[in-house]
Order: structure tokens, then C-alpha cells, then sequence
């Protein structure tokens, strides 16, 4: 299925989300070539990747000029740019893994707990994701 912009102003969320899965799937990517993908206007795209790299989410880049002319700024996804946690529970115990933007797993962790109560695994969750998360700022 391909991503498709709106230029309705309910749409931007919308318009955000696929600005920057384009770049996570096809950087890196110009911003023309984004909005060829994606039905938005250069302008469009622009703005929005303004506000992602305000945000640190993705890293625009430009490469040595090899003719003539200046080759334009490719976007890609800032690694650094944000992590989330994931969780794996199992009968034997609970994996929790700290993922950045590009999908990489930074730090993983275990914890046995046979046939943990809910509560108690809760609880453990709790104390993996601070443990992770206190391994990276913000």
C-alpha cells in the first residue's frame, strides 16, 4: 500500500507520519523525491521536515558535489532521535529490548519469573523500562 499525503489541515499528523516513514523506509531520500512518493508539495515536505529536524528525528545531509552544481540535501532517520522499549513476556520470564529510530536494539535485558502473577510482572516491567531508560538522555 502506498503512502499517500492530504493537504486538509486534519491531515498534517497524518501528512507527518508518512513524511517521515518515507524517509525511515527510503533514506536517504531528497525531499522532491519524498513528495513524488507521498502526493505533497516540495513546499509541503519542507515544512514538514523542518519540524522534524527541530525535533532531531531525521538528519539532512548533503554530498560532495561531483559535476556541476550543488546536489540536493538527502534526509535520513537520526538514530538518536527517539527509542522506545519493547517487552516480550513468556511462561519463564520477561526480555525487555531499548530500540532507536532506526530499529536498532541498544540494550536488551532479562528477568526469570516463572509463572509470574500480573502484578508482579508489572512490576518488573516497571523497573526494566527505568533501568533501560536511564541509559539515554531525554
Amino acid at each position: 500500500m502506498a503512502l499517500r499525503g492530504t493537504n486538509q489541515e486534519f491531515g498534517r499528523p497524518y501528512n507527518r507520519r508518512i513524511v517521515l516513514e518515507s524517509i525511515r523506509l527510503h533514506g536517504p531520500i531528497a525531499r522532491g523525491d519524498i513528495a513524488r512518493r507521498v502526493g505533497l508539495t516540495v513546499q509541503t515536505v519542507s515544512t514538514i521536515v523542518r519540524e522534524l529536524e527541530e525535533h532531531g528525528y531525521v538528519l539532512s545531509l548533503r554530498e560532495e558535489p561531483k559535476g556541476r552544481g550543488l546536489p540536493p540535501a538527502t534526509l535520513r532517520i537520526n538514530p538518536e532521535g527517539g527509542y522506545a522499549v519493547g517487552i516480550h513476556v513468556t511462561p519463564l520470564g520477561i526480555n525487555a529490548a531499548l530500540i532507536n529510530l532506526s530499529g536498532d536494539v541498544i540494550e536488551s535485558t532479562y528477568r526469570e519469573a516463572p509463572n509470574a502473577t500480573p502484578d508482579h510482572a508489572f512490576e518488573l516491567i516497571g523497573a526494566m523500562v527505568l533501568e533501560l531508560t536511564a541509559l539515554r538522555p531525554g
